[in-house]
């Protein structure tokens, strides 16, 4: 029997270098920027940006430039607009074209002598990726947080490449990556890796003031270590970090090598609070598919649900196919990542960058679990109060205050977050006390909706204009 999967992948090429097929939502005008509150990111015309990233760390070493754009093809269909990658891998790696990214034998690159070759085939991905209308999330140089990256030392205890090249050399490769892919709206710079500055703090202060310099208008972030944010290791405001990511992953958790992990609605809690403000995602936590039972699909809408309704703006999505192993086409399969989907035609269906977290239970007022543990409800509601999102990771009755909304009456839906749909469950009077209970097992998100305003299902595409 024929098979059909090298003319799909044909068909999926086409699609990126030929016309790409119609969308009712517009495309986003990059770069992108902070919006006047400071809360998210908007496009060039001023649109909301849900962060909705998908993690594939490996790309550009692990996949060939036509796999590497049918991968990235394929994350597109399925709803995700950013992709996070390391731009030089471990320290070490080479492509599949066997190439390093610097001349030397490692630890030792240099920055000054980058290979042409190495970065001819990125800036092929880039731009196809650019073509596609997708942000990538580049992280230059991994510092690694047990001897894999450039930053500190090795496993062997030999000084790695950020702490051998200096500041100086540092600055200047960033002035260099800046000159080469500032001219690329759709990238967003992530510093550090997995780990603290400590280890090579000047090195990446000069790395971010270096890609400033050439690429102003390109935003950067930090990605610290487990239960660390951008903002908790840079904490006198950087010129060059312009959004914060938070990366945590859950209390009881233990295979973290820092074992005392908060649950991701207490740190976003955390960093929503903070002064001055910066938006923020979640940009790492439990990856589907890894960590034993922890790795559910279950937990991946946790995590993404919980970030969103704590005051972020976005959130990335993990699985093994961080590191791209052979059979990474049946992992874009996984059920996981399929449903956050949903999660993103959920918010984008309702003014979801006015959300404010229901911190003090205004809204929720029973059923909402204990604080820090992994089934607690979180909830939000926009600032006019016309729309309020409640995610139960576990079905229970819930006791709601509806006069926290506006309107002659509320609108109360069941929207399933494993397969999208929405189930109307009444028009309710604006009363102080109402229970309401899911329609079935399993987690859940209630939307209420003022009824005057006449919004949608909860999941139909509309418009992002503030």
């Amino acid at each position: 029997m024929p098979s059909y999967r090298p003319i799909l992948r044909l068909c999926l090429l086409l699609l990126v270098f030929g016309v790409t097929l119609g969308s009712a939502a517009e495309p986003t005008a990059f770069p992108l920027k902070v919006s006047p509150s400071r809360r998210y990111l908007v496009d060039q015309q001023d649109r909301p940006f849900l962060y909705h990233a998908d993690t594939a760390w490996m790309l550009f070493n692990k996949l060939t430039v036509p796999e590497a754009i049918e991968y990235l093809t394929q994350r597109q269909a399925q709803g995700f607009n950013v992709v996070q990658v390391q731009l030089t891998g471990f320290l070490g790696m080479t492509n599949r074209q066997g190439q390093l990214p610097f001349a030397g034998t490692p630890p030792e690159q240099r920055f000054d002598q980058p290979n042409e070759a190495f970065f001819a085939s990125v800036d092929q991905v880039v731009e196809a990726a650019g073509r596609m209308g997708l942000l990538l999330a580049i992280a230059p140089a991994w510092s690694g947080c047990c001897g894999e990256g450039w930053a500190g030392r090795d496993r062997e205890g030999r000084p790695t490449p950020l702490n051998t090249n200096g500041p100086e050399a540092s600055r200047r490769w960033g002035q260099w990556l800046g000159k080469r892919y500032g001219k690329h709206g759709h990238i967003l710079w992530i510093l550090g890796g997995d780990n603290d500055p400590n280890n090579a703090r000047e090195e990446i202060r000069s790395l971010g003031l270096g890609l400033k310099d050439t690429a102003p208008k390109q935003l950067i972030t930090y990605h610290a270590a487990s239960t660390h944010s951008s903002t908790d290791v840079w904490p006198s405001g950087e010129p060059w970090l312009d959004v914060s990511m938070v990366y945590t992953y859950f209390r009881g958790f233990n295979k973290a090598w820092n074992r005392n992990q908060p649950d991701v609605y207490e740190v976003s809690l955390a960093e929503y609070a903070k002064t001055p403000i910066r938006p923020f995602f979640l940009g790492e936590s439990t990856y589907e598919g890894e960590h034993d039972a922890w790795g559910s699909a279950l937990q991946a809408r946790k995590q993404a649900y919980w970030c969103l309704l704590s005051g972020g703006m976005g959130q990335a999505y993990g699985s093994p196919n961080w590191n791209l192993p052979e059979n990474w086409r049946s992992i874009l399969e996984q059920p996981g990542g399929i449903s956050l989907g949903h999660l993103r035609r959920l918010f984008e269906s309702r003014p979801w960058w006015t959300l404010i977290p229901d911190r003090d239970h205004q809204l929720t007022r029973e059923g909402h679990g204990t604080f820090a543990t992994n089934n607690y409800v979180t909830s939000a509601r926009t600032e006019d109060r016309s729309s309020a999102f409640v995610y139960l990771p576990t079905a229970r009755p819930v006791v709601l205050d509806l006069t926290q909304l506006t309107g002659p009456s509320i609108r109360a839906w069941w929207f399933n977050p494993r397969t999208g749909s929405a189930e109307l469950s009444g028009e309710l009077p604006r009363e102080a006390r109402r229970t309401l209970t899911p329609p079935g097992d399993g987690d859940w998100v209630l939307v209420l909706d003022d009824s005057s305003r006449a919004y949608p299902p909860p999941g139909t595409p509309r418009p992002s204009r503030p």
